[in-house]
Order: C-alpha cells, then structure tokens, then sequence
C-alpha cells in the first residue's frame, strides 16, 4: 500500500490514481480561467464543496458565483472540490489517498472552512462521502480545534434538519452576500483566538441568517411528533431568517468561468435573468423562499453573455430562472441577443418556461438560432387540477403555443408531468395520454405530419415551506400502478412518435421521506452511507434497499414521515427557519383545498388506495 507519508498527495493522485481511473482530465484542475491564489498561512482557506461529479459541479452557476466572490477577498483563498466517481472512490480508499481542492491538490481536512452546496435531499449521502474522504468527523460534535469548520448553504438550507447534526453552521438563503460576510467575520474572531465553541455561537449571534444546529434542542411529543426546536443559548434568533440579495444586477457575478477539461452536464453560459417567481405554484419550494421577485436589465444579460463568451468560447447562452418565460424583457432580452451574437453560431436556450400569452413569443424569438426541442412544464393534464395547485394555464393556451412553435419550424416538444397531487383521479392520469396524443396530432394539421412528442413523468414530492407541507405523499404502490396505466395508454399512440420518460419511483420515495424528516433520521443517513449508499441522485446507482435496512436498524418507520397527514397544530421541522411564514402557508393550503373540494375530488388528504392493477 503507498500511504500519504510516502510521497505528497500530488504525487499519489498523478502516479497511483489518475491512471486507474475513466476520464482521469476531470481529476488534474488546472483549467482555463482557474483561481489559484498562492498559499499563505495568513490567509483564510475555503473549500467550496458540490457533493456530485465534476460534471454535474462544474455546471452549476452557484458555485461558480461563490468562487467568484470568495476570491475577489484579498485575503481568502478558496478552492474548488467535487465528489470522486466511484472507480477513483475505490482507488483513493485502497491507497489511503483523502479527497483534495482541484487548485493546490490539499486535503479538505486542511483547510479552515468546508463549504458545502446542499442542492437535494439525494446528495446527503454524498455529503457524508465527502467528509469521510476528507478526514473530518461526520457529526459537529466530534469535531476539534483542528478540524475545519463545516458550513452548509444552497437549496436545503431552510429545511435541512436531516443533516443538521453534521454541520457546524449553515447559511440560509443567498450567499454572495452572506458568504463572504461570514467568512470575513469568521476571520476576525479566529485571529482573536477564541475557541471553536465560542467562535461559533458569536457567529450565529452576529447574522439573522446564519443556522448554528448544535445550539438549538429539538423535543418531541409522546406520539412521536416534533414538539420544538428552541435556542439553548441566550442571543440567538427563534427564527432564522433567509439573507436576501438585495439588487440582482448588483449582485456578483462571473465574467471568466472556469472551463471544464471534459464534457459536463451542460456546457454552456448560464445567466440568471431573475431571481424567485411571481407565480407560485403549490409544489414549489423555490418558488416560495426564494423572496420578492428581481430582475437584470436585458443590456447586462448582453453584456454578460458577451463577456463569458470571450472569456469562454462557449457555444451557447442559457437564460436561467425558476420560469424564464416570466422574465418581464425577454422578447427585448433575446432580440438584441441574437443580434449580439449573429453569424457567430451562438445558440440561445430558454429552459424553464410556462405556458402563457409571453411563450407563445417564444418559438419565434429562438427559432432564427435553434429549431432543437421545446420543454414546457405542464404539471398536470388537466385544466382543473392545474388550476387546483396554482398552474393557472389551460389546454387551450399550451396547443395555441405549440401550434405557434410548429409554424415556425420546430418539431419537436417535450412535456414536463407531475404525479400524486391530493384530488387526483384515474382521468388526471390518463388525461396525459390524451394530451400527449393531442400535442403530436397537432403537428398533422400544422406541417403534416405528427410532431415527435416526449412526456417526462415525475412522482410528486410534498415540500416544506409550501402548501403541501402537511399532506401525505402517495405510496409507492400509488406511484407503480399509475405507471402501468399510462404505459397500457399506449396502444392508443403507437402510430405517433410519442415517448414516455419515468423519474425513479424508489428516488421520489427517498425523498419524499428526507424531505420532511427531523433530525432523528441522521443516523439513519450516516448507517446507509456506511452500508454503501452514494450517488443516490443516480438512477443507476440508488440501492433503496439499504435505506430501508437503515430505517429498520435503527426502529424508524419510513412511511411515518412521507404518507401520514400532519396535524395543523403540529410543528413541522423547518418552522424555525423564515418569519411569520407559517400561518400564511396553512391559509393557501386551506384555499387550495377548497378549490380542489370545489371541484368535487374528494380524499384529499387520505392516501387513495393504490390504482388497479389490470
């Protein structure tokens, strides 16, 4: 075995692991644009964590921002760290080489403060693979003087009681701000020497903002539900509210990305265009803590593209936000776009988009650039259930759309589906066969014959901080026997160019178990990442099977925190986190459920029995 004292850990990963690994460039760092401060121990070290693979990580606007803003301070230094793939996993634990920063190749134990992008409930066992490859104790409370300071943020921030054992400090909502805050402030206090324990409570005494889990108590109820979660310290907020930024144009933003040496996910110039939703639909956890809704000017989105495009090279322009259609300037936004970058072959793509009167602009806007697919979340087939959970679209206005796209030039659709709201009915299910059928025929009478038309199917996920909170999710039964029912629908469209796409059932389970879960689940989490679990957000890769032994070593009931109905009274795990945000989520549940009752949909509350089989 060559152990670390043998020969440096740049060493170790050049000679022993980069050869016995798949695509060993994503591994060496070293990239066009790369940030690499030189090491100073006077400087204040930072370890930006995504808990997935390079190419999912190097994709992600957010920590390329953070990247940004942290080095930008004259004296921090922050680098980069993605989660090995499992063959370098396999190499790297034979070998004993720790998971190091893609910049100076430094174990994560050496740094001062590990941060760590929470995006999903799925990445949690990643989390857990990060630390133990990093050499840091997986729980707050069994760390030392020594150990780096754990920081959590992103996504769960505001609901991430499930792994609030293992982090130190945890920011809640937008970070370029709050981070290098945090950090400067963090600074401060370490140089003044005070201990670990006293450093962290002036820290979560000195931001509204800041989640210190260790210096809050849960308690519980004799029926198992959670009574409380109070400070245990005196100057701690009850509640912590979410940093806000407070002028998006003003917010940082990289100009020079770093340029992946391998294929990633998506290889393009992402922009956020706007930041929350001025639509909020039930299911959307996003689209209720992401505050007041802001916006760039259409002259920076250019400016921006412009820039990132000489620093980059890139390919193509992505105008990002939780439902870009509702940008207020797209039209103006992608006209002087196009004309920014024509003859230069530059495609621009508008992700996320909705059906309404400014998508039905759309199709005309892009189609000078790319004739590709056009992805549209429908939810639900039905205009009464998308009425029902705040999809306030109809059928007509989703073919007046298509119809405008097929007009010009585009042949292709992809629908976006959801599966499991409370009130849901067999014609809900098979109305997206029937919709489906509709969309593709729609090409016939357009440009002659059907368009090719996908559905992507996804299994409802009940999230804190909505109106569905406190409903129970579908059980997996639900889930399977709607599953054969759409697939038996289609016989009736094998002449049509129709494919079905299926979210992992057994994902959405996990999730929906995580999602709501206390912190009693912890080791739970921790049993299964020693049982094997990592890469859970991956198909291939998520073995149910070990969560559920997890779950029944440590005598809790999955099925307790996905599929039972809460209580109005009760406290739900994320109550601490936002200000007088609680009573307003039970009035638009109440008014969701009267227009769901309205429409005479009954049992929306009691889990329905599973579909029939045949």
């Amino acid at each position: 075995m060559i152990m670390p004292s043998d020969r440096s850990l740049c060493e170790l990963i050049s000679r022993v692991l980069l050869p016995r690994v798949k695509t060993p460039a994503q591994y060496i760092g070293g990239e066009i644009n790369q940030i690499k401060k030189p090491l100073d121990p006077n400087h204040t070290s930072v370890a930006l964590a995504f808990p997935d693979t390079y190419a999912v990580g190097m994709s992600h606007l957010g920590l390329s921002i953070l990247y940004k803003s942290l080095n930008d301070l004259p004296q921090v230094r922050a680098e980069r760290t993605y989660c090995p793939w499992i063959d370098a996993v396999e190499v790297m634990r034979r070998h004993d080489i720790p998971l190091w920063s893609w910049e100076h190749r430094l174990a994560l134990c050496d740094f001062d403060i590990l941060a760590i992008s929470l995006q999903n409930e799925q990445c949690y066992s990643n989390v857990l693979m990060m630390l133990d490859l990093g050499r840091i104790p997986f729980y707050s409370r069994d760390r030392g003087e020594g150990d780096p300071i754990v920081l959590g943020g992103g996504t769960m921030s505001d609901c991430c009681e499930p792994i609030a054992d293992f982090m130190d400090l945890v920011i809640v909502g937008d970070g370029e701000d709050s981070l290098p805050a945090l950090i400067l402030e963090y600074r401060r206090l370490h140089q003044t020497g005070l201990p670990r324990r006293e450093l962290l409570l002036q820290l979560g005494r000195t931001f509204e903002w800041l989640y210190v889990p260790q210096f809050y108590q849960d308690s519980y109820n004799g029926d198992g539900t959670l009574a409380s979660i109070v400070p245990t310290e005196p100057g701690l907020p009850e509640r912590i509210a979410h940093a806000r930024v407070e002028s998006l144009p003003d917010a940082a933003f990289p100009l020079a990305p770093v340029v992946p040496h391998t294929e990633v996910i998506h290889d393009r110039i992402p922009i956020e265009v706007m930041r929350g939703c001025p639509k909020r639909c039930a299911f959307c956890h996003a689209g209720f803590t992401r505050g007041k809704t802001k916006y760039r000017s259409p002259e920076q989105i250019v400016d921006i593209a412009w820039q990132s495009y000489l620093n980059t090279g890139h390919q193509e322009v992505s105008l990002l936000s939780l439902s870009t259609s509702d940008y207020p300037y797209l039209k103006e936004a992608t006209t002087i776009l196009y004309k920014k970058f024509e003859g230069l072959n530059v495609n621009i793509s508008l992700p996320s988009l909705r059906i309404d009167k400014t998508l039905t602009e759309v199709p005309l806007l892009v189609s000078s650039v790319r004739k590709g697919g056009l992805t549209i979340a429908v939810e639900a087939a039905r205009d009464s259930l998308r009425k029902a959970i705040g999809k306030l679209v109809t059928e007509g206005s989703l073919l007046e759309t298509l119809r405008k796209a097929y007009e010009a030039g585009w042949r292709r659709c992809k629908l976006y589906f959801m599966i499991g709201f409370p009130g849901e009915t067999e014609a809900d299910i098979k109305g997206i066969a029937d919709l489906m059928i509709q969309v593709s025929e729609l090409g016939r009478e357009v440009f002659g014959r059907p368009a090719t038309a996908g559905a992507t199917v996804s299994w409802l996920v009940p999230k804190p901080h909505t109106p569905f909170s406190w409903i129970p999710q579908r059980d997996r039964d639900y889930f399977y026997a709607a599953r054969r029912m759409l697939l038996r629908e289609k016989h009736r469209m094998k002449h049509l160019p129709i494919k079905f796409r299926f979210h992992e059932i057994e994902s959405s389970v996990l999730e929906g178990v995580i999602a709501r879960a206390d912190r009693r689940i912890a080791p739970v989490l921790l049993t299964a990442y020693q049982n094997g679990a990592c890469f859970d957000a991956w198909s291939d890769q998520l073995d149910y099977d070990i969560y559920l032994r997890a779950f029944a070593e440590h005598n809790i009931d999955p099925s307790w925190y996905a599929n039972r109905l809460r209580n109005k009274e009760e406290a739900l795990p994320w109550r601490h986190f936002g200000k007088s945000y609680q009573k307003q989520l039970v009035r638009m549940e109440g008014r969701l459920m009267e227009k769901i009752e309205a429409d005479n949909q009954e049992h929306a509350y009691t889990p329905l029995e599973p579909l029939p089989a045949s």
